[in-house]
């Protein structure tokens, strides 16, 4: 049997088999070959599919190695044939069968001599009356060149339908994770990024945006009780110590540097500690999520007098011992003794900060604790070289306590997307749009009534109100109408990445006038892996696909370029680019016409079939955990949102993309990846 490939006909009373390779000559180390299961269906039995159905019903045909030496398998079990779709009244589901003839083929390419696949096909075929489930086991041996080794890499086998056979289908089987992983990552060479968002400004962009955000919070943080009676207080001592002194005000300019000085270590530390990997991690973990909402509740609930979250006593005691206005060292001691006596009202505004920042890259940290700390010691720097603008200062009075409720407001509304992420992760539905919507407005309605005096916190004008306040309250009136819409089906798009995602039945939609019936069936397979448990954090009319495997076949049987996004529960951009671009009709009309969409959740918390172990010895247990690990091994970047435009070998057809809120860049992305896809495949071009 030397140098010949090895045809096993398997004949049985029904269904009768024949199991060959292709090509059946010699072939080289490094050739791609296919195991072809052929198989004849008499009438009047018919053979399900490989497709799983969307409710438990047949049993998919199944192929099962279980030894392989010299041999690599490619992808997922694909299908030729003319596939009959059929609703079955008794299960409530369709189902997915042949007739007639059917071949099944798994891709392989050949790593070394000898060449050998064993295992075996288990499958169920029934007549009008019955059903038959049975095993056929099969051990084949490829013959490979002696010596030989095959010159190109191997590309990825096109299997096409049967063109003699109308509606013949080629879709991918339940391959076991692991297989399926190590075919996929082995598809095409790794892709390396220029960055994690596909774009060498956009990393700049979001440590701008960073540094921003925390100089606003540090601002926030000189308003607060604790802070801002402390200004007039050490502007004093400056002007004693500078009594007789002329020229430039050197220590008070170190007083400012020492408080930035502190913040920016804080940060150092926190960078050390997470680094970029470890804090996206914990970002994306549901348990930190879980703890990161409480820990913002106290701070809201602190804001709002219930208690007072203060670090001992003998810390701010012991470090104003060596407090002294008068030498760099006394500086630098009376700057700790600020931030320690300061810590009640600005540790949970320094503490939602930091739990905002180690869900990204490495200089998050720094960058952010360096913005909050060049806003808050500002002033005590300003108006210690120029003491006589204290005058215009204003004075110390309830607005600070109203201001510190206010905050205290706006923490609870923030625990609550912490809160909504590990909903989101664990599927568990306890904290849909709805709900999360009703606590906002309720907790914006509060605040509004609480500005008016009629709620009787601290801060809280019994008598009359200023125009400030009447403005602020109407604004927070405001924004809970504004809100309100989304029980109704609003987008909100202005706090799309903050709320969880939109589904279609939602308030009025209920009752009947339901834009979702207006929309167009989804042309994916129904039954597509993952839909069931992922399908409702899609955006409304659009449709994907949740694996990569079987949005490839599918792609290979349209003819259209894949559009990977990885995405996440977790990710504020991921819903921004999908409310405010995706939406935007010349965008949609792209995605949903031209492309095939398949959503990569990378910290979804669906278990796999089994645990995956990659070569690097790591434990994927997880949906989220595969197509993390997908990405990074794939594409060598860790990034969400991201996008990959590519076709069936996987590789990207042009630079992919990563978070933008421009519309046109977004749509010439879509154009351009299409324009590529048509050049390589020989199509007629489009007209970008």
């Amino acid at each position: 049997m030397m140098g010949l490939s090895w045809v096993v006909v398997w004949v049985q009373a029904v269904l009768s088999w024949n199991i060959t390779t292709e090509p059946s000559t010699p072939v080289r180390v490094g050739d791609t070959v296919i195991l072809r299961f052929s198989v004849a269906i008499p009438h009047p039995y018919h053979l399900y599919s490989s497709r799983a159905t969307a409710k438990p019903a047949n049993l998919p045909t199944q192929l099962t190695v279980e030894r392989k030496k010299g041999v690599r398998l490619i992808g997922s079990l694909l299908e030729q044939g003319k596939l009959i779709e059929e609703y079955d009244s008794v299960f409530e589901t369709k189902v997915y069968y042949y007739k007639g003839e059917a071949t099944f083929l798994q891709r392989c390419v050949v790593e070394g001599a000898p060449a050998e696949v064993e295992g075996y096909l288990r499958y169920q075929f029934c007549d009008e009356e019955q059903c038959y489930t049975e095993t056929k086991e099969f051990k084949l041996s490829i013959p490979v060149q002696a010596g030989g080794v095959s010159a190109e890499a191997p590309a990825p086998a096109k299997v096409l339908p049967d063109s003699s056979s109308a509606g013949s289908s080629l879709v991918p089987s339940k391959l076991s994770d692991s297989e399926k992983l190590s075919a996929t990552a082995s598809a095409s060479p790794p892709v390396i990024s220029t960055g994690q968002s596909g774009s060498p400004s956009s990393g700049e962009d979001s440590l701008w945006w960073i540094f921003i955000k925390a100089f606003l919070f540090g601002l926030a943080a000189i308003l607060t009780p604790c802070t801002f009676p402390m200004i007039p207080l050490t502007v004093s001592y400056f002007t004693k110590a500078n009594e007789g002194r002329t020229g430039f005000p050197f220590l008070a300019v170190w007083y400012g540097v020492s408080v930035l000085v502190i913040f920016w270590v804080l940060g150092l530390v926190l960078t050390l500690i997470f680094g970029a990997s470890a804090a996206y991690n914990l970002a994306t973990n549901p348990w930190l999520n879980l703890i990161f909402f409480v820990i913002l509740v106290l701070f809201g609930l602190s804001f709002l007098g219930l208690f007072e979250l203060t670090l001992p006593a003998s810390w701010g005691t012991a470090t104003s011992r060596y407090a002294s206005p008068r030498s760099l060292g006394g500086v630098f001691f009376m700057a700790l003794t600020l931030v320690l006596v300061s810590f009640s009202c600005i540790g949970p505004l320094v503490g939602t900060l930091m739990i905002d920042m180690v869900g990204g890259r490495l200089w998050e940290p720094i960058v952010g604790m360096t913005g909050f700390g060049l806003a808050f010691a500002l002033p005590f720097t300003l108006l210690a070289g120029m003491p006589q603008l204290l005058k215009r200062l204003p004075r110390s009075g309830e607005w600070m306590e109203t201001f510190k409720v206010t905050l205290g407001f706006l923490e609870l509304a923030l625990a609550l997307k912490f809160l909504s992420n590990a909903d989101l992760v664990w599927h568990l539905g306890l904290l849909d749009r709805e709900i999360y919507l009703t606590l906002w407005i309720t907790l914006f309605l509060f605040l509004s009534l609480y500005l008016l005096g009629k709620i009787p916190l601290k801060g809280a004008s019994p008598t009359e109100i200023g125009v400030g306040r009447l403005l602020l309250s109407m604004g927070s009136f405001a924004l809970a109408l504004y809100l309100f819409t989304g029980l109704w089906g609003a987008p909100l798009k202005f706090f799309s990445g903050l709320l969880p995602p939109i589904h279609d039945e939602m308030g009025v939609r209920i009752i009947g006038a339901s834009k979702a019936a207006d929309q167009k069936a989804c042309p994916y397979p129904p039954n597509r892996r993952y839909a069931a448990q992922l399908q409702k954090y899609t955006p409304p009319d659009f449709c994907a696909f949740y694996d990569i495997e079987e949005a490839r076949a599918y792609a290979a049987q349209v003819g259209k370029p894949l559009l990977i996004d990885f995405t996440g529960h977790t990710c504020t951009n991921c819903r921004q680019v999908e409310s405010n671009v995706w939406h935007h009709p010349s965008v949609k009309a792209l995605m949903q016409k031209e492309f095939i969409l398949v959503s990569l959740f990378v910290d979804d918390s669906t278990p796999l079939d089994s645990i995956i172990v990659t070569p690097e010895g790591s434990k994927l247990r997880t949906v989220g955990d595969k197509w993390l690990y997908f990405e990074k091994s794939q594409y060598k970047v860790q990034a969400q949102p991201y996008y990959v435009i590519t076709d069936t070998s996987l590789k990207p057809l042009l630079p992919p993309k990563g978070f933008t809120l421009d519309v046109e860049e977004y749509e010439r992305f879509l154009r351009e990846g299409l324009h590529a896809f048509s050049e390589r495949n020989h199509l007629p071009q489009v007209k970008l």
